[in-house]
């Protein structure tokens, strides 16, 4: 082939000498050649990189037959320890967890697919339900505190904020949709006040807040606030911070 017909190939010197690394005693088999039983007497054996050198003789080459066994042998084992789900799981450990609950019905598929034990899942399933039980806890003393911000009469004021959206609602005012982000507005005791301010402006009557008896915060408290991180950065805890300030400490 002449020199213009290899391209690429053909413009650039090769760094190993072809005739220098031939060895006239000794050829080197082929994977091909192992493959088709050719005579390979005299052939010396190149094993691959990623071959087991375990499974790998320098005269003989492969040992096909140890290899497969081997790996049988692999499969059986990991089979034999792959946990497996029963046919059904007994969910009556699980306290308040109903039968019919289609997280549970999810949570049941996951685990048979994955052969997840009776053991694992009732443990698994009981940590979700401990983290739901306190995620719920957590919401329930969120609004108790946010409550206590608002006073003694702080039914009083949330319920007069709740009638006040619905009226606008039944006025054609507010839309549904309007009035379910007033309830997220309203979910702190800065924002049923913020509602308070909008009715003043409309010419409504404020309903004060009226301080709970032995539970103002005393300055101590509140400049633990002031050096807690988030003042720094939740521009809501700031704010929340500075009304308590106005609320619990004289001019």
């Amino acid at each position: 082939m002449a020199e213009d017909d290899k391209g690429l190939m053909g413009s650039v010197e090769p760094d190993i000498n072809e005739e220098e690394t031939k060895d006239e005693g000794m050829a080197t088999a082929s994977p091909e050649q192992i493959v088709e039983g050719e005579d390979l007497e005299g052939v010396e054996y190149e094993r691959p990189d990623d071959f087991p050198t375990k499974f790998w003789d320098e005269k003989e080459g492969p040992d096909i037959e140890n290899l497969v066994k081997s790996y049988n042998n692999l499969e059986k084992k990991l089979s034999e320890g792959r946990p497996k789900a029963p046919e059904t799981y007994d969910v009556s450990p699980l306290e308040g967890v109903v039968e019919d609950d289609p997280l549970l019905k999810d949570y049941t598929i996951w685990a048979k697919e994955n052969g997840v034990s009776q053991e694992a899942f009732i443990d698994l399933a009981k940590k979700f339900v401990d983290m739901g039980y306190q995620s719920e806890q957590d919401s329930k003393m969120d609004i108790e505190k946010e409550r206590s911000l608002l006073g003694e009469n702080a039914n009083e004021i949330i319920k007069s904020n709740i009638n006040w959206g619905r009226g606008l609602v039944s006025k054609g005012i507010f839309t549904e949709k309007d009035y379910s982000e007033l309830e997220v507005l309203g979910g702190t005791a800065g924002g049923q006040r913020l509602m308070q301010k909008l009715r003043q402006m409309q010419g409504e009557k404020d309903i004060p807040v009226v301080a709970i008896a032995g539970n103002q915060l005393d300055k101590e408290e509140l400049f633990a606030r002031v050096a807690d991180p988030r003042y720094q950065t939740d521009p809501a805890f700031r704010r929340q911070t500075e009304k308590m300030f106005e609320d619990n400490v004289p001019n």
